[in-house]
């Protein structure tokens, strides 16, 4: 499908790829604060298994290393130039290493939230590994001990693209829930795992591939999917 054309239509479009990504056709509900918002939140998974509190039914966290369409940011997928040998987004940035196709490795941890208003919720956090993003920060928590016992806040500053950062705070209080007690969803079927054969359609929609370098400067430094 090159074009989706109509509001409905595209909003449809974007629920369908949500739910072709997300493992048996369940939509997944991601992490997502307004500008000024804070949450308090409690991570459901740790990022070492070496953790005091590291649970096997709940599995780990991750960083995913992916490749993402500097002109659509939902078009994004994991690397495969490890375990296939090729990779659709390493060849393109091979080509044009200015273009914003290098590997950008992304944070995906289930994380229950409190945001003050609706019964806490279960949600997909992910979030790019620079520094506006909270993934450093975590990544420091977690080599301290433990993420998965004790509430943090997470605050949202800015409403755009490139102006969008997030601080997270806390890790003293412990929240005393049963983290195991969770339906949580699966992080292997959320990240965008596609054959190298399938690589250059999906990251094009279906279309041929456009000129690498176009719109480059454009969206460079931004991660609009990092809230």
């Amino acid at each position: 499908m090159g074009i989706v054309k109509g509001l409905k239509s595209i909003q449809s479009h974007n629920e369908a790829e949500d739910a072709k990504y997300s493992g048996g056709g369940e939509k997944t509900r991601w992490f997502k604060i307004e500008d000024k918002q804070s949450v308090k939140v409690a991570f459901l998974q740790e990022l070492d298994e070496d953790s005091p509190d590291y649970s096997a039914k709940n599995d780990l966290g991750f960083l995913a290393v992916e490749h993402v369409n500097p002109k659509n940011f939902r078009r994004k997928a994991l690397c495969t130039i490890d375990d296939e040998g090729s990779c659709y987004g390493c060849d393109t940035h091979q080509k044009d290493w200015k273009a914003g196709w290098k590997q950008k490795s992304r944070l995906y941890i289930n994380a229950l939230v409190d945001d003050g208003k609706n019964e806490p919720y279960v949600v997909v956090l992910s979030q790019g590994n620079g520094p506006k993003s909270i993934t450093p920060a975590l990544i420091e928590e977690a080599g301290d001990g433990s993420i998965s016992q004790v509430w943090y806040t997470i605050k949202r500053t800015g409403s755009g693209p490139t102006d969008t950062s997030y601080l997270l705070r806390g890790g003293k209080e412990a929240h005393g829930l049963d983290v195991e007690s969770y339906e949580l969803y699966d992080l292997d079927k959320v990240v965008r795992q596609i054959p190298y054969a399938e690589q250059e359609a999906h990251y094009n929609d279906g279309d041929a591939p456009a000129e690498a370098a176009e719109g480059a400067s454009e969206t460079k430094g931004a991660d609009p999917e990092v809230w």
